[in-house]
């Protein structure tokens, strides 16, 4: 008996027999369609309007701070600084840089980056120097 399966189980139709033509994960296959409204991507083939009022992304009216070359150049703790130069961390990486500047100076940051380049240690940083001073 021939079956297609989805999730590991058999498909059946209402008679019984193996359900091939439709669902499945076979290559090629498709999941049966809901009738009566739009595809889950979001409507009927249009763009929706932009967002306005309160859902609004905010405009930018304040530039970002320049970044820096080290962490000495920061307004952190001497303690912080310190205890980054006995773990040998001694150059911020360019995340650390970008954003260490805004975010100590209480600004809202949005730093985006791949795994490894340390946002997560500019982030950790940040919250110490913020406490600590």
């Amino acid at each position: 008996m021939n079956r297609t399966y989805t999730n590991d189980r058999p498909t059946r139709s209402r008679d019984g027999r193996a359900d091939a033509g439709r669902g499945g994960s076979g290559y090629g296959s498709q999941a049966p369609r809901r009738t009566g409204g739009p595809a889950r991507s979001g409507g009927y083939g249009r763009r929706s309007a932009a967002v306005q009022g309160e859902f609004a992304l905010p405009k930018t009216i304040t530039p970002a701070l320049p970044a820096v070359d080290g962490f000495a150049d920061l307004d952190m703790p001497e303690q912080l600084l310190a205890e980054l130069g006995r773990q040998g961390v001694t150059a911020p990486f360019p995340i650390q840089g970008a954003t260490l500047p805004n975010s100590l100076a209480g600004r809202d940051v949005l730093g985006r980056g791949r795994t490894g380049s340390g946002k997560t240690l500019a982030f950790g940083l940040a919250l110490l120097a913020r406490t600590a001073g």
